[in-house]
């Protein structure tokens, strides 16, 4: 594991960042490809029946992510200290308890299908665009949890470029699966969701043959330990909540918006998610890939190793939003255009994201520290600053800025969490996270 504790220049780190920025970027797309194709094949209420079952897939791929991180840093500093067996036994440990859940949250969710539309705020205008895309949810909840997994722990096995490839060749399938399925068969969400299934299945093998017969980290007969399965997902609960609670908000956001613009603005909230999807994949990116070294460097004592880790972060994280910004400032119609040609949807997305484009200046900071607190085992910090912005600052926002300033508050939502929540983060970074460096 020499590529996480040997000093590297600038330009190596951000070569090193690279495959988990594009895979974490090529994650954001699954729905985003889906939605493309059902926007351009199948309209704009099926752009919007998608966005009604995000929230499914946000409690699939919050525990995912709970697990794979909380578990990730307990393995990686078990790696740093060379003990490999017991990492291996928490790693199958983990592998057979996200198995669990996830048939039994299929076996659930196809059960109750209809009920569960209805508690997400389906119309009956909308109905028929979002049984069928949910019924495939449910279907493909395995591949979909391990794909995730899978892609998140092998970089604690130091080879994040398979985690690229299982993102580059679940992509590929996913566009070539939607034309076929969406634009040639007008299947409208169920062909989109067919589509996405099948990519995902494809990524989440490779996975599978990957830690079968390559990796470092490997299956072996598990051990229950209760104890290593609660600091999992204690230590994992900040990304688990980040999850949840974008399908919480989602699913605030599209009740105030169907209140208030009907379901164009569904489909117009629809877009600006899938924008906001792609540009945090970056800061995602930078979160995950550094996680591990300092997970490793914090077994292995290794202080300056982690100090340089968060000084080459933090330059890449302003370096970024100046970039995303800049983008969105003078390409944001053009990107907006790419999801529908509907006029009264475009205006609507456009007045959207003139308010919501701010978030990208600070979100950037408040991804990497609650990354950063997960990966030193310090997850009550690390939920602290994940609930403050996914959550709590704006189910706040979300009911009082509308009130004050009218419904174009709606979009200033998120921007305004982000920017409460980066105050907190750092004064907890210079309270708590400075000590492993000094």
């Amino acid at each position: 594991m020499r590529i996480f504790s040997k000093p590297m220049s600038y330009r190596q780190f951000l070569k090193y960042l690279v495959p988990s920025i594009l895979t974490m970027i090529f994650l954001s797309f699954y729905t985003t490809i889906d939605g493309f194709f059902v926007s351009r094949f199948a309209g704009s209420d099926a752009l919007a029946g998608i966005n009604i079952v995000i929230p499914l897939t946000c409690i699939i791929f919050g525990v995912s992510v709970m697990l794979a991180t909380g578990a990730g840093a307990i393995i990686g500093e078990y790696m740093g200290k060379n003990e490999h067996q017991k990492a291996n036994e928490i790693f199958s440990m983990i592998s057979l308890l996200l198995l669990i859940f996830s048939i039994v949250f299929s076996i659930v969710g196809i059960a109750f299908l209809k009920p569960f539309s209805i508690l997400l705020g389906t119309t009956e205008r909308l109905s028929a665009h979002v049984l069928p895309y949910e019924f495939i949810v449910f279907i493909g909840t395995i591949p979909m949890a391990f794909k995730l997994y899978f892609e998140y722990l092998v970089r604690t096995d130091g080879n994040a470029k398979v985690g690229l490839r299982m993102s580059v060749i679940g992509l590929v399938l996913n566009v070539i699966l939607d034309y076929i399925f969406v634009a040639v068969f007008k299947l409208g969400t169920f062909g989109a969701a067919l589509g996405t299934l099948l990519s995902i299945s494809a990524s989440a093998i490779i996975g599978l043959i990957y830690f079968i017969k390559y990796s470092t980290i490997t299956f072996c007969k598990p051990k229950f330990n209760l104890q290593i399965i609660l600091k999992s997902c204690s230590n994992g609960s900040s990304e688990m909540l980040t999850e949840l609670s974008t399908g919480i908000t989602t699913l605030l956001f599209n009740l105030i918006i169907m209140k208030n613009f009907g379901e164009d603005g569904i489909a117009a909230v629809t877009i600006i998610m899938y924008i906001y999807y792609f540009f945090i994949s970056f800061y995602m990116g930078i979160a995950v890939a550094t996680a591990p070294v300092i997970s490793y460097n914090l077994g292995a004592n290794n202080k300056e190793k982690i100090k340089e880790t968060i000084k080459y972060s933090f330059i890449t994280i302003g370096v970024t939003a100046v970039i995303i910004m800049s983008i969105l400032y003078f390409g944001g119609d053009i990107i907006v255009g790419i999801f529908t040609t509907n006029a009264n949807v475009f205006d609507l997305t456009v007045t959207a994201l003139h308010y919501f484009k701010p978030v990208f200046l600070f979100i950037g900071v408040n991804v990497f520290l609650s990354g950063y607190f997960t990966a030193l085992g310090d997850g009550l910090t690390s939920v602290t600053i994940s609930s403050l912005r996914s959550l709590i600052f704006v189910v706040v926002f979300i009911f009082t800025i509308p009130a004050i300033v009218g419904v174009n508050g709606i979009w200033m939502t998120m921007p305004m969490a982000e920017i409460c929540t980066i105050i907190i983060s750092l004064i907890l970074y210079n309270k708590k996270g400075k000590q492993y460096i000094q």
